[in-house]
């Protein structure tokens, strides 16, 4: 990624703005940068990745549930809505505690004529599932983003000289135990020397009397070789072959 836009966090179970532009970038798998992974987007990733495994307290419920109440035409009394509210729980109760937001309760009473009234258990079960389900996937990529973050942090390994030389010995003691001889590091390796044009002609030529069905592939490379001697064979002075006639008729 190159620069995502900074903005501050919203309260809600969403993450902010500029979390949600990194997340879609970890899922998209998008390479991500150590510039990217600021201290503030890795905080609050942590802080999503947790809450997908939260599950909200009974008090918690009840407090949305109350606040829901008076919002639709046959919502429960106080004393009510403490009873709803377990049975909401052992229907709900699985799903994170980040559901419980106002964004939720707002969303259940703009479904028209459906949000006028207060919800069963399976209603309220199905308004709040998709926003589960979205906690959860933001919780993937979040995860992903602290441990990218983790990595990032790690420092590179490096081998010291004690360890390559505690190596060495080992090599040391396997090559004696081995019987193979130490390599001499001061020995120059011999050189051994490359035929030349000629010698190459020569040994093509021989091979072609021999087998005279190798020409498909020996020929063109004698041909190769003959106009390559005849370039590197010095030719004689201009000068010297136009002025002989003249010297001599002297």
């Amino acid at each position: 990624m190159n620069a995502i836009a900074t903005y501050q966090p919203t309260p809600g179970y969403k993450p902010s703005p500029d979390l949600s532009a990194l997340l879609d970038a970890v899922r998209s798998s998008v390479p991500v940068t150590r510039r990217d992974l600021t201290p503030q987007r890795v905080a609050e990733a942590r802080a999503l990745a947790a809450a997908s495994v939260q599950s909200a307290a009974t008090e918690v419920i009840v407090a949305w549930l109350k606040k829901l109440a008076l919002l639709v035409v046959n919502g429960p009394d106080a004393g009510r809505a403490q009873r709803q509210a377990e049975a909401m729980v052992e229907i709900c109760g699985d799903l994170p505690a980040a559901v419980w937001c106002p964004e939720t309760r707002k969303a259940w009473c703009q479904r028209g004529d459906n949000g006028k009234f207060w919800p069963a258990p399976a209603e309220l079960y199905a308004h709040l599932l998709p926003y589960a389900e979205r906690i959860k996937w933001d919780a993937m990529a979040a995860h992903r983003v602290v441990t990218l973050a983790e990595q990032a942090a790690k420092p590179r390994a490096t081998v010291s000289a004690e360890e390559r030389a505690a190596v060495a010995a080992q090599m040391a003691a396997w090559r004696k135990r081995m019987g193979h001889p130490e390599p001499r590091q001061d020995a120059p390796q011999p050189v051994q020397p490359q035929p030349g044009v000629s010698e190459r002609l020569a040994e093509y030529r021989r091979q072609l009397a021999a087998e005279p069905e190798a020409g498909v592939w020996l020929s063109p490379l004698i041909a190769k070789l003959e106009a390559q001697v005849g370039r590197n064979v010095p030719k004689e002075p201009r000068g010297l072959s136009e002025n002989a006639p003249k010297e001599l008729s002297r």
